[in-house]
């Protein structure tokens, strides 16, 4: 038997012993071993650990925590996008169990899984029919996993009031305790601290999330629970640092991550996170193309993409080359329901005067008189945005951005943002009737 078989066996024969003289959920307990473990960056016992506690039965316990232990053993595993067996995971918490709030927990787990696989609108879908665990103080810290995956859904696509509406909530969810016993403090997995600095960032610029991307990868342990909660979110950070000539820090990271993969071999998510930094810190392109072969996320792999034709467009003689992987990431990214990112690399293309490649990779126009790309800029108008926070968030400028908000305010006939904005929900619900019954 594998060696870490053993030490599961000897924490579970423990832990049910103290389950049963001081009459804690034994689900629970395990987990919280399976979470120090985890933070120690001993990924293959942490997930046996889950794993164990997803089928551990204890006499004061109850098949809801069962329920939960498998629910929260699906996050471990799709933060290391091994979506088939988080998938089995999700099936394991509901298969003999027929209780709405379990169902509304799975919901948001469920979000998690299809925001990964890029199914947006899905997700969306599956965060509304969840959400109601809001209302059960029992279930309430669950709550938070939808507040993440809709403030990632509105990061990506340029909904920047969205976006701080739903990170506001996180920031409760932690002042008020709303993230106590199954929840974040117990396990780490479920961290959002890399998302806070990817919400500045999208918010307020990138010179100002340089401070929280360094205080991320300043501590051994920092980077590592922040490549164990999100692996591909290491990169982000590392290419703030170093736009901000702060190799030390981001050399510092790439330490830690090759550490942690060189301990947990079989994790392709880690292997993957560390090789990318690496290529990063070394600029280079071979062993970028080494991680999009690899077995990556397919918003990894855009990123890689991206990250080529940075490296490539600053060789004289690869702008052909350069673009073909631009291409690639900003088609990716616009697929994956990530407009905001897909315009950010067409601003690149542009930038090599390449036009007709760098084609129109905001969502389709839901209203039919508005262009795409009136239809995005009307869409953050109402949102709130200023004409300068939708030229940051489309790429475009301040004056392009004021052409067509007068192209929109003359074809749905608004005086002006406010009526705009009030009448928005109006208009698509129209367009979509309309399509509907055409």
């Amino acid at each position: 038997m594998p060696e870490e078989f053993w030490e599961v066996r000897l924490y579970i024969t423990a832990l049910t012993a103290s389950c049963l003289s001081t009459h804690h959920c034994i689900n629970l307990e395990i987990l919280r071993t399976a979470g120090s473990v985890w933070l120690e960056g001993d990924v293959a016992s942490a997930i046996a650990l889950a794993g164990a506690a997803a089928t551990a039965r204890c006499r004061q316990g109850s098949e809801r925590c069962t329920a939960l232990a498998s629910l929260q053993l699906a996050l471990l595993l799709t933060n290391l996008r091994r979506i088939d067996e988080a998938r089995r995971a999700v099936r394991q918490a509901t298969a003999a169990l027929d209780d709405p709030a379990i169902d509304a927990v799975t919901a948001l787990v469920k979000a998690k899984i299809a925001l990964c696989d890029g199914r947006v609108d899905e997700a969306i879908s599956l965060c509304d029919e969840g959400m109601v665990v809001a209302n059960d103080p029992s279930l309430a810290s669950w709550a938070s996993i939808g507040s993440m995956v809709r403030a990632i859904i509105a990061m990506r696509r340029g909904e920047l009031a969205t976006m701080i509406h739903h990170a506001n909530q996180i920031k409760e969810d932690v002042i008020f305790g709303r993230d106590g016993l199954w929840g974040r403090d117990t396990f780490p997995w479920n961290s959002p601290a890399w998302l806070v600095v990817q919400i500045i960032e999208a918010e307020k610029g990138w010179e100002v999330a340089v401070p929280l991307a360094r205080g991320l990868l300043t501590s051994e342990s920092s980077t590592r629970g922040l490549l164990l909660s999100e692996p591909s979110a290491a990169s982000f950070l590392v290419r703030i640092l170093l736009r901000a000539d702060d190799r030390e820090t981001a050399e510092r990271g790439r330490r830690c991550a090759a550490a942690l993969a060189a301990e947990n071999p079989g994790i392709h998510a880690i292997t993957a996170a560390a090789l990318h930094l690496e290529a990063l810190l070394e600029k280079d392109v071979s062993l970028l193309r080494k991680v999009a072969a690899s077995d990556c996320d397919e918003r990894t792999r855009s990123s890689v993409n991206e990250d080529i034709g940075d490296l490539l467009s600053e060789s004289s003689g690869e702008f052909r080359q350069a673009c073909v992987h631009y291409e690639t990431a900003m088609r990716s990214y616009a697929d994956a329901g990530s407009p905001r990112d897909s315009s950010r690399v067409r601003s690149k293309l542009r930038r090599h005067d390449a036009p007709k490649t760098a084609a129109r990779f905001w969502p389709s126009s839901r209203i039919s008189v508005l262009t795409d790309t009136e239809y995005a800029v009307a869409e953050l108008v109402a949102g709130g945005l200023t004409n300068a926070e939708v030229g940051g968030q489309m790429y475009l400028s301040r004056h392009t951005v004021a052409f067509h908000l007068r192209k929109v305010f003359q074809k749905v006939g608004a005086k002006s943002r406010i009526e705009l904005a009030v009448m928005w929900k109006q208009l698509i619900g129209q367009d979509l009737d309309v399509a509907s019954h055409g």
